[in-house]
C-alpha cells in the first residue's frame, strides 16, 4: 500500500481532505486523534496502564475507560497529562506502524492524518507526505464559527504548530484550501492521478 502523510495546522481542512480521500478513492484512514482513543481500549497497549495508574475506578461497568473521568484527571494535573501522553503517543506511534506493516504488500492507499505529523517522527511511515494549508486569516475565522474558539486560544495554539514555511519545506505536495469544497476535491484528485 502507499501510505499518504497528510498534515496541516488546526481549521486547515485536513480532516476534510482525509474523508474525500477516503470517499473518492477508498483510502484507508489512520486518524491520529481518534488512534489516542483506540490504544486505550480493552485489549490494546495502554488500557491495562492508564487504570494501572489511575485506578480501576477509571472503568466503566462493561470495562470500557470512563474518558470523561480520565478527562478530568489529566487536565487537572500538568504531571498527569505529562504521564497520559507518554503512555498515549508511543502506543498509538506502535499502532501506526504496526498497522501499516501488516497491509503494506496490499494494493490500496492509507491516509495517515496528524496535525503532529513531523513532530511525532510519523513521516518516517509515509511515501509521501501532503501539507493541506490555509491562509491564516481564513483558519483563524473557521476555528472561531465551527470550534467557538477566541482569537486569544487560536494564537495559543498557532504558536505551538510548527510555521508554514517548516510544513512546505518537509512536504511533497502542498494543497491550498482557500477555496469551496468542490475545489479542494478537484486538487485532491488531480493529485491522486499525478
Amino acid at each position: 500500500m502507499k501510505v499518504i502523510g497528510l498534515t496541516g495546522g488546526v481549521g486547515s481542512g485536513k480532516s476534510l481532505a482525509a474523508q474525500m480521500l477516503a470517499q473518492e478513492y477508498q483510502a484507508q484512514l489512520l486518524i491520529t486523534d481518534e488512534l489516542g482513543h483506540t490504544v486505550m481500549e480493552q485489549g490494546q497497549r495502554a488500557y491495562e496502564e492508564i487504570l494501572g495508574h489511575f485506578g480501576r475506578e477509571l472503568m466503566q461497568e462493561d470495562g470500557t475507560i470512563d474518558r470523561t473521568l480520565l478527562a478530568q484527571k489529566v487536565f487537572a494535573d500538568e504531571q498527569e497529562r505529562e504521564w497520559i501522553n507518554s503512555v498515549i503517543h508511543p502506543a498509538v506511534i506502535r499502532y501506526i506502524e504496526e498497522y501499516i506493516a501488516a497491509r503494506k504488500e496490499e494494493p490500496g492507499t492509507i491516509v495517515l492524518e496528524s496535525a503532529l505529523l513531523f513532530e511525532s517522527g510519523c513521516d518516517r511511515f509515509c511515501d509521501e507526505v501532503w501539507y493541506v494549508c490555509v491562509p491564516e486569516a481564513v483558519r483563524r475565522q473557521r476555528l472561531a464559527e465551527s470550534r467557538g474558539y477566541s482569537q486569544e486560544k487560536i494564537t495559543s495554539i498557532l504558536k505551538r504548530q510548527l510555521s508554514e514555511e517548516e510544513f512546505r519545506r518537509r512536504s511533497d505536495v502542498v494543497i491550498e484550501n482557500d477555496g469551496t469544497m468542490e475545489e479542494l476535491r478537484q486538487k485532491i484528485l488531480s493529485e491522486i492521478k499525478a
